[in-house]
This record gives structure tokens, C-alpha cells and sequence, in this order.
């Protein structure tokens, strides 16, 4: 299964039909575990791209970290099935800035990489992003179920901004291709982004709770906090942020004093803290029909009423969707600026 960046407010995947469990896998993060032979998954690969006449892909560690964590919930589950919002979800979390993302799997009784990666040739779709051109880097990782089946995973990434751009006027160079450059630009200007480096500002990455903490105490200029509200940030570099905005009353945190710094922000959640940090009215209408019945209907409403936002599509607003740093970065200046 293949994700494209196409539009900058949902991802646009394309269902493959060979080897994909209909039944679907609940996303839940997994121990942390070393990768299972990623090498060899992208090396073993890399002899059928060269066949092709495709150049060989690279092992990253942090795409071979997001492959073992689905093998390994695959294998805790024994049951195979693609989790695409999961892997996008971890790439932004990783600080990992992608055009397209693609993930193979499979399952057999013999965990053998070499007929692992046999089944994915042959099969039309997952041979495509075996071969696929434009992946750069991928890795790839097995665990085994309670049923002695196997199961194993590959993430393809295509990064974005391979060759990097002059720098814009916001002085990234990877940010000259989002029509959301103004934005980011403006998010410089008025200090309240630093990038995810010093030259990138990583357009197409998922903004995470701790950086969102960072982007609204800087817009809002919440005071510094004199309490510390969670116990699961204490190694956060964010984390005086995350203390401003909670006692400000922009944040609340994802359980009983804990925050998540790490999970993704959603279009919903998004709603939420900007309607608290801007104080806005009630809503005098339901702007959106797949919002109904979620803790959030109430922010998103009245942050489209106030103009900040107009959905995803005609009468939607996705609220489970993830932002991305440009997309933050739109909402951010159509909020505070004025």
C-alpha cells in the first residue's frame, strides 16, 4: 500500500489487492524492539531493483524502527493488515519529512526473508513499490505470532526535499514547493518557529503535542508556568512550553498527568487548542457532517466560525487526521495575524 503527499489536507492512498488482510489492525504502539534483520530485508530487495535496472534503496534506522514495530504488532495481533495512518503517524514522529511512503507485508510458516521477499514479487501491487523509482530509503523487519506464524513488514520512503532548494524568504530550503510558503514565512518573522533544523522546516511532517505546546505558547506569549503538569515530558525539551500552555488552559493532556509529547496532533485536537487560546464564541451552527458526537465538534465549529478554518472537503473536516507543519503553519497566521 502506497501514501502520496498530493494535497497538503489528507493523504490519498491507493489499496493494493495482493496479500492485504481485509480485517483491520488497531493501531497500538509496541515495546520498543530492535529491528529483526532489516539489512537483509532492503539488501535482498536491492537484488531484484538492480535486475530492474532500479538504483538500490538505503537502510534508514528510523523507517527500520517503524517496520519493526509492524511486524511486531502484526505478530502480537497474528493477524496481517496494513495500518497506513500508523506509519504516517510515526515518520512525523520521527522528524522524518516524506513526499510518499509505501508498506509491504506478508505472512508465511517459514520466516524466511528470501520467500518473504519472493511473495512481494509476486504480486503485482507490492512488487510496484518494491521497484519503485522514487523510494530513497526503506527498512524492513519479521516477528513471529503465538501461532507460529510469521510476519513480516517493509516501509518504503520517498524523502521530501531530496535536493534541496536556494532558501526562500523564510530562509529554509525545503519549503519552496508548499503553497504554504507565505505562512511559514510569516511563522519566522514573528518568531514562532525555529524549523526542524537550522536550513529545513520539514513541511510535510506531523506536528507533534510537544511542538505544538512550543508553536502556541510562542504565539500566544503564554506566561511561564509554576507548576509542572505532567509526568511524562520531564525529558521533553519542549517541556517548559507544555507547562505554559496547560496552565494558560490552552492544553490538557492526553490522560491523567501524562501529555503525550510525542503523539501527532489531529485536525480535531488542532481545533481544540486554538479555540481555547483565542477564546472564541460558541458556534451558532454545525459546519460539518463527520464530526458529529466527538469531544472537538464544539472547537471546530467555533474555529470555523470565526473564519480560521473551512474543512478538508465540502461538508468535512477529518477531524482524525494528522497536521502537518505547513498545514499548522496556515492555521497558526490565519489565527494571530492579524
Amino acid at each position: 500500500m502506497t501514501v502520496t503527499q498530493r494535497h497538503p489536507r489528507r493523504f490519498i492512498a491507493t489499496t493494493l489487492s495482493a496479500l492485504v488482510a481485509a480485517s483491520a489492525l488497531v493501531a497500538a504502539m509496541v515495546a520498543p524492539a530492535a529491528a529483526v534483520d532489516g539489512s537483509t530485508f532492503v539488501s535482498t530487495v536491492n537484488e531484484y531493483r538492480a535486475d530492474a535496472g532500479v538504483a538500490a534503496l538505503r537502510v534508514d534506522a528510523a523507517v527500520d524502527r517503524i517496520a519493526t514495530e509492524r511486524a511486531n504488532q502484526m505478530a502480537t495481533n497474528d493477524e496481517m493488515a496494513h495500518d497506513m495512518d500508523y506509519v504516517g503517524k510515526r515518520l512525523g514522529e520521527l522528524g522524518i519529512c516524506w513526499s510518499m511512503f509505501g508498506e509491504i507485508i506478508a505472512y508465511n510458516g517459514s520466516g524466511s526473508i528470501s520467500h518473504f521477499v519472493e511473495q512481494w514479487y509476486n504480486s503485482d501491487g507490492h512488487r510496484k513499490i518494491m521497484l519503485g523509482t522514487r523510494y530513497g530509503v526503506a527498512g524492513g523487519s519479521w516477528a513471529r505470532g503465538d501461532s507460529g506464524t510469521y510476519y513480516a513488514a517493509m516501509v518504503f520512503v520517498d524523502p521530501c526535499d531530496s535536493t534541496p532548494s536556494s532558501p526562500t524568504s523564510s530562509g529554509f530550503t525545503d519549503t519552496s514547493s508548499s503553497i504554504f510558503r507565505s505562512d511559514i514565512a510569516w511563522l519566522v518573522a514573528n518568531d514562532i518557529t525555529h524549523g526542524c533544523t537550522s536550513t529545513r522546516y520539514c513541511p510535510k511532517s506531523t506536528v507533534t503535542r510537544e511542538q505544538m505546546a512550543s508553536f502556541m505558547e510562542r504565539a500566544t506569549h503564554a506566561p511561564v508556568a509554576t507548576a509542572d503538569w505532567f509526568r511524562d515530558d520531564n525529558s521533553s525539551q519542549h517541556e517548559g512550553d507544555i507547562n505554559s500552555v496547560a496552565q494558560a488552559g490552552i492544553a490538557s493532556g492526553c490522560a491523567s498527568l501524562r501529555y503525550c509529547p510525542l503523539g501527532g496532533v489531529t485536525r480535531g485536537q488542532m481545533a481544540s487548542f486554538l479555540a481555547r487560546a483565542l477564546n472564541l464564541p460558541a458556534a451558532t451552527r454545525d459546519w460539518f457532517r463527520d464530526d458529529n458526537g466527538t469531544m472537538h465538534e464544539g472547537a471546530i465549529n467555533r474555529l470555523a466560525q470565526a473564519g480560521i478554518t473551512g474543512g478538508c472537503a465540502a461538508g468535512r473536516f477529518c477531524p482524525t487526521s494528522y497536521v502537518t507543519r505547513e498545514q499548522m503553519a496556515g492555521f497558526l497566521h490565519r489565527a494571530f495575524g492579524g
